[in-house]
């Protein structure tokens, strides 16, 4: 396969016709190992979280397992696999059906 001179970087994109609520956030953990956070979004059902640990701190404790313990339509709790100082960057979404 020949590729052109000026090849394009590829484009990746979700379009949907439906309605979708995303809230994006992150949760401060100082040498502890559970947070919670408060949608400021009106989700209609419990969204799917996805979620990660960094080491906002430079301390190389946040190789930690991060997990959801509990999600409703109002708030989320985070729990680690121990405790850590740093933060847990987070995505909850809700796409309509």
């Amino acid at each position: 396969m020949t590729y052109p001179y000026i090849r394009r970087r590829p484009r990746y994109e979700l379009t949907l016709d439906k309605e979708v609520t995303l809230e994006v956030g992150e949760i401060t953990f100082t040498n502890a190992s559970s947070g919670t956070h408060a949608f400021t979004q009106v989700f209609t059902s419990a969204p799917t979280i996805t979620a990660i640990s960094v080491d906002s701190e430079s301390n190389d404790i946040a190789n930690v397992n991060i997990f959801v313990s509990s999600v409703s339509t109002t708030n989320v709790v985070i729990e680690s696999s121990q405790a850590f100082t740093g933060k847990v960057h987070f995505h909850a979404i809700v796409v309509a059906t």
